[in-house]
């Protein structure tokens, strides 16, 4: 079997102006004077190496480039065969990101695709919604396009193309992106209005599904992100497709908002719809999801899509496990253990941070909080829908404790810091970040290293996110507060972080709250659960801290779902409604079920 190779550039990293284009100058075939071996492109002032001169990539030899790179911009990558991975089917660069396979087209079937950030998830979706593939020819687009659909073997996908081609099938494609809608300045029921073509659901029934009636007269630029993320996905839902492709629909929803949304899905489903959902918080990816895909590969570099579409249990926990076995492929060198709680710690007698009872009133939303502690060495998790006061809870805590230290993550992250990575972790620790415990206990974890050079203005939201994280934890405090901290992160980076905040909370032994959304994330990290409950908007609030049984017990009732734990990986899993576990649960009371 041949090895195919390609250098890879990460265009990051790559600091021409400090190397003085080490890779030209050292190039073996450059000295000799062979052309088109490397370019600069125009515009950036970057290299560009060509694969097919280039002799890593034709032989494997030289590899002068990459050892002359000292920012550590190149590398070598060992492709997929066909045999292993299927056809090529797009490239953006010559030194860029490759993406290997694709799916099945299941009618009448809700379809999960599940893998890390940078892998070809939101690719396979801007196919599937129109976009040609290349082929792997990004230079001929047309002339790739059409080798592609030479090599293309499986008819499902193939008869799809060629219908939406002839606009015999109609997509409806809700993206990862949304913030191009706070730059309409029409209301919500105008964008509803001209967004209507005769779907499967009705305006009517739209507005009041998405939950619109209280914002219907405002513009984008005055909703909150969960309720920009509605809009995006009613959008969808009001156009007359075929297909619905929705890339991360969790994002800034709550919880019972996202079991709703999985309900639509199902019945659109069952309308004889297909559905494409892209997401990161496993437990609704199970829960809404007939069939799965996983992607696996090097983020950035290639993404394969499996060949083979799992049922929802035996993709989520072949993902865990790192292999398909049905495949015989490896995905990753270790498998992701959920820590299974089996005994509830006693906390009564220990010190901690107490804060006191208060009431807190913010225009017409009125909040209530009773007395409670956070004891040191405790997480306790906070659960809720949007709008009953969970961020103003954390706010006031932050501005009132002024017998501890507080370090704060906030909900909504910006790009105002004008300076880099190290700056921002600099000025947010006040530490000096290259020591070997800073780089061992927060950098590494957050795989942030290779970002320090970076403005923050130029970050994604995941890296944003993982700099916020390590900016809170990477200080030494009594309490720490983070709001939403797994939110535009990946399955992988929200167990890493989990991971991270167990330790530096047991490390610096502090207390810490964390508000959170995703169900799996707050059963992982959770020691005891505090409940906000009321009218969003109106009346917050709070209930506990409770048992972690007790509180979820009595969430999950109110979402009306119920929660077993897989015995295989110890993830969290939402029971299918109207299953046989389901059932009794419920005639037992039992919507949080642990061994």
């Amino acid at each position: 079997m041949v090895t195919i190779r390609i250098l890879s550039i990460n265009y990051d990293k790559c600091k021409p102006d400090l190397c003085g284009y080490a890779c030209l100058k050292y190039c073996p075939l450059v000295i000799k004077g062979q052309k088109n071996v490397i370019t600069i492109r125009k515009g950036t002032g970057k290299p560009i190496i060509n694969n097919n001169t280039c002799l890593m990539a034709k032989k494997g030899t030289c590899g002068v480039c990459i050892n002359k790179c000292f920012p550590r911009a190149l590398s070598v990558t060992n492709l997929p065969s066909i045999e292993t991975a299927g056809l090529l089917v797009h490239s953006y660069d010559e030194n860029g990101f490759r993406f290997f396979g694709v799916p099945q087209i299941h009618s009448g079937k809700v379809i999960g695709l599940l893998g890390v950030n940078g892998i070809g998830k939101s690719t396979i979706l801007d196919i599937l919604a129109g976009m040609r593939p290349n082929g792997g020819d990004h230079q001929e687009s047309e002339k790739g396009y059409e080798h592609f659909l030479s090599q293309l073997k499986i008819s499902s996908f193939r008869q799809f193309l060629a219908e939406v081609d002839a606009n015999a099938l109609k997509v409806a494609h809700k993206p990862q992106i949304f913030t191009h809608l706070t730059e309409i300045s029409d209301s919500v029921s105008d964008i509803l209005s001209q967004s209507e073509n005769q779907g499967y659901y009705s305006l009517t029934e739209v507005i009041e599904l998405m939950e619109f009636t209280p914002i219907l007269n405002r513009i984008p630029k005055e909703l909150s992100g969960g309720e920009l993320q509605r809009l995006a996905i009613g959008k969808a839902l009001l156009q007359n497709a075929d297909v619905y492709l929705i890339d991360e629909p969790c994002t800034f929803l709550d919880f019972r908002q996202r079991i709703k949304m999985a309900k639509i899905f199902h019945q659109l489903a069952s309308a004889g719809k297909t559905i494409f959902i892209a997401e990161h918080d496993i437990a609704i990816l199970d829960f809404q999801s007939d069939l799965i895909y996983l992607f696996y590969g090097e983020p950035h570099k290639f993404g394969v899509i499996s060949t083979l579409a799992y049922s929802t249990k035996k993709g989520i926990n072949n993902f865990l496990l790192g292999r398909l076995k049905d495949e015989n492929v490896r995905i990753r060198g270790k498998r992701i253990q959920f820590t299974r709680v089996v005994k509830e710690r006693d906390w009564e007698g220990r010190p901690g941070v107490e804060f006191p009872a208060f009431q807190k009133q913010v225009g017409s939303f009125n909040l209530t909080v009773d007395k409670g502690m956070n004891y040191f060495g405790e997480i306790l998790c906070i659960l809720g829908e949007n709008g009953l006061g969970k961020t103003t809870f954390a706010r006031h805590l932050t501005q009132s404790l002024k017998s501890v230290t507080v370090s704060f993550k906030p909900q909504f992250l910006h790009r105002k810091f004008t300076g880099t990575v190290r700056e921002f972790l600099t000025q947010y620790t006040n530490l000096f970040i290259g020591s070997r415990a800073f780089s061992i206990y927060i950098l590494k974890p957050f795989s942030i290293s290779h970002l320090l050079d970076k403005p923050i203005r130029a970050l994604s939201g995941g890296e944003l996110q993982r700099c916020f994280l390590a900016g809170c934890l990477g200080k030494k405090a009594d309490l720490y507060i983070i709001d939403e901290g797994s939110a535009f992160l990946d399955v992988e980076e929200r167990l890493k972080a989990t991971r991270v905040i167990r330790h530096i909370v047991s490390k610096n032994n502090a207390a810490c709250i964390a508000i959170e959304h995703d169900i799996q994330i707050a059963d992982a990290l959770a020691d005891r659960i505090m409940l906000f409950e009321g009218t969003p908007g109106s009346i917050g609030r709070t209930v506990g801290p409770l048992t972690k049984k007790a509180a979820l017990n009595r969430f999950l009732k109110e979402i009306d779902v119920t929660f077993r734990r897989d015995p295989e990986t110890g993830r969290a899993r939402l029971n299918k409604l109207g299953s046989r576990l389901d059932r009794d649960q419920r005639k037992n009371d039992a919507y949080y079920h642990d061994f």
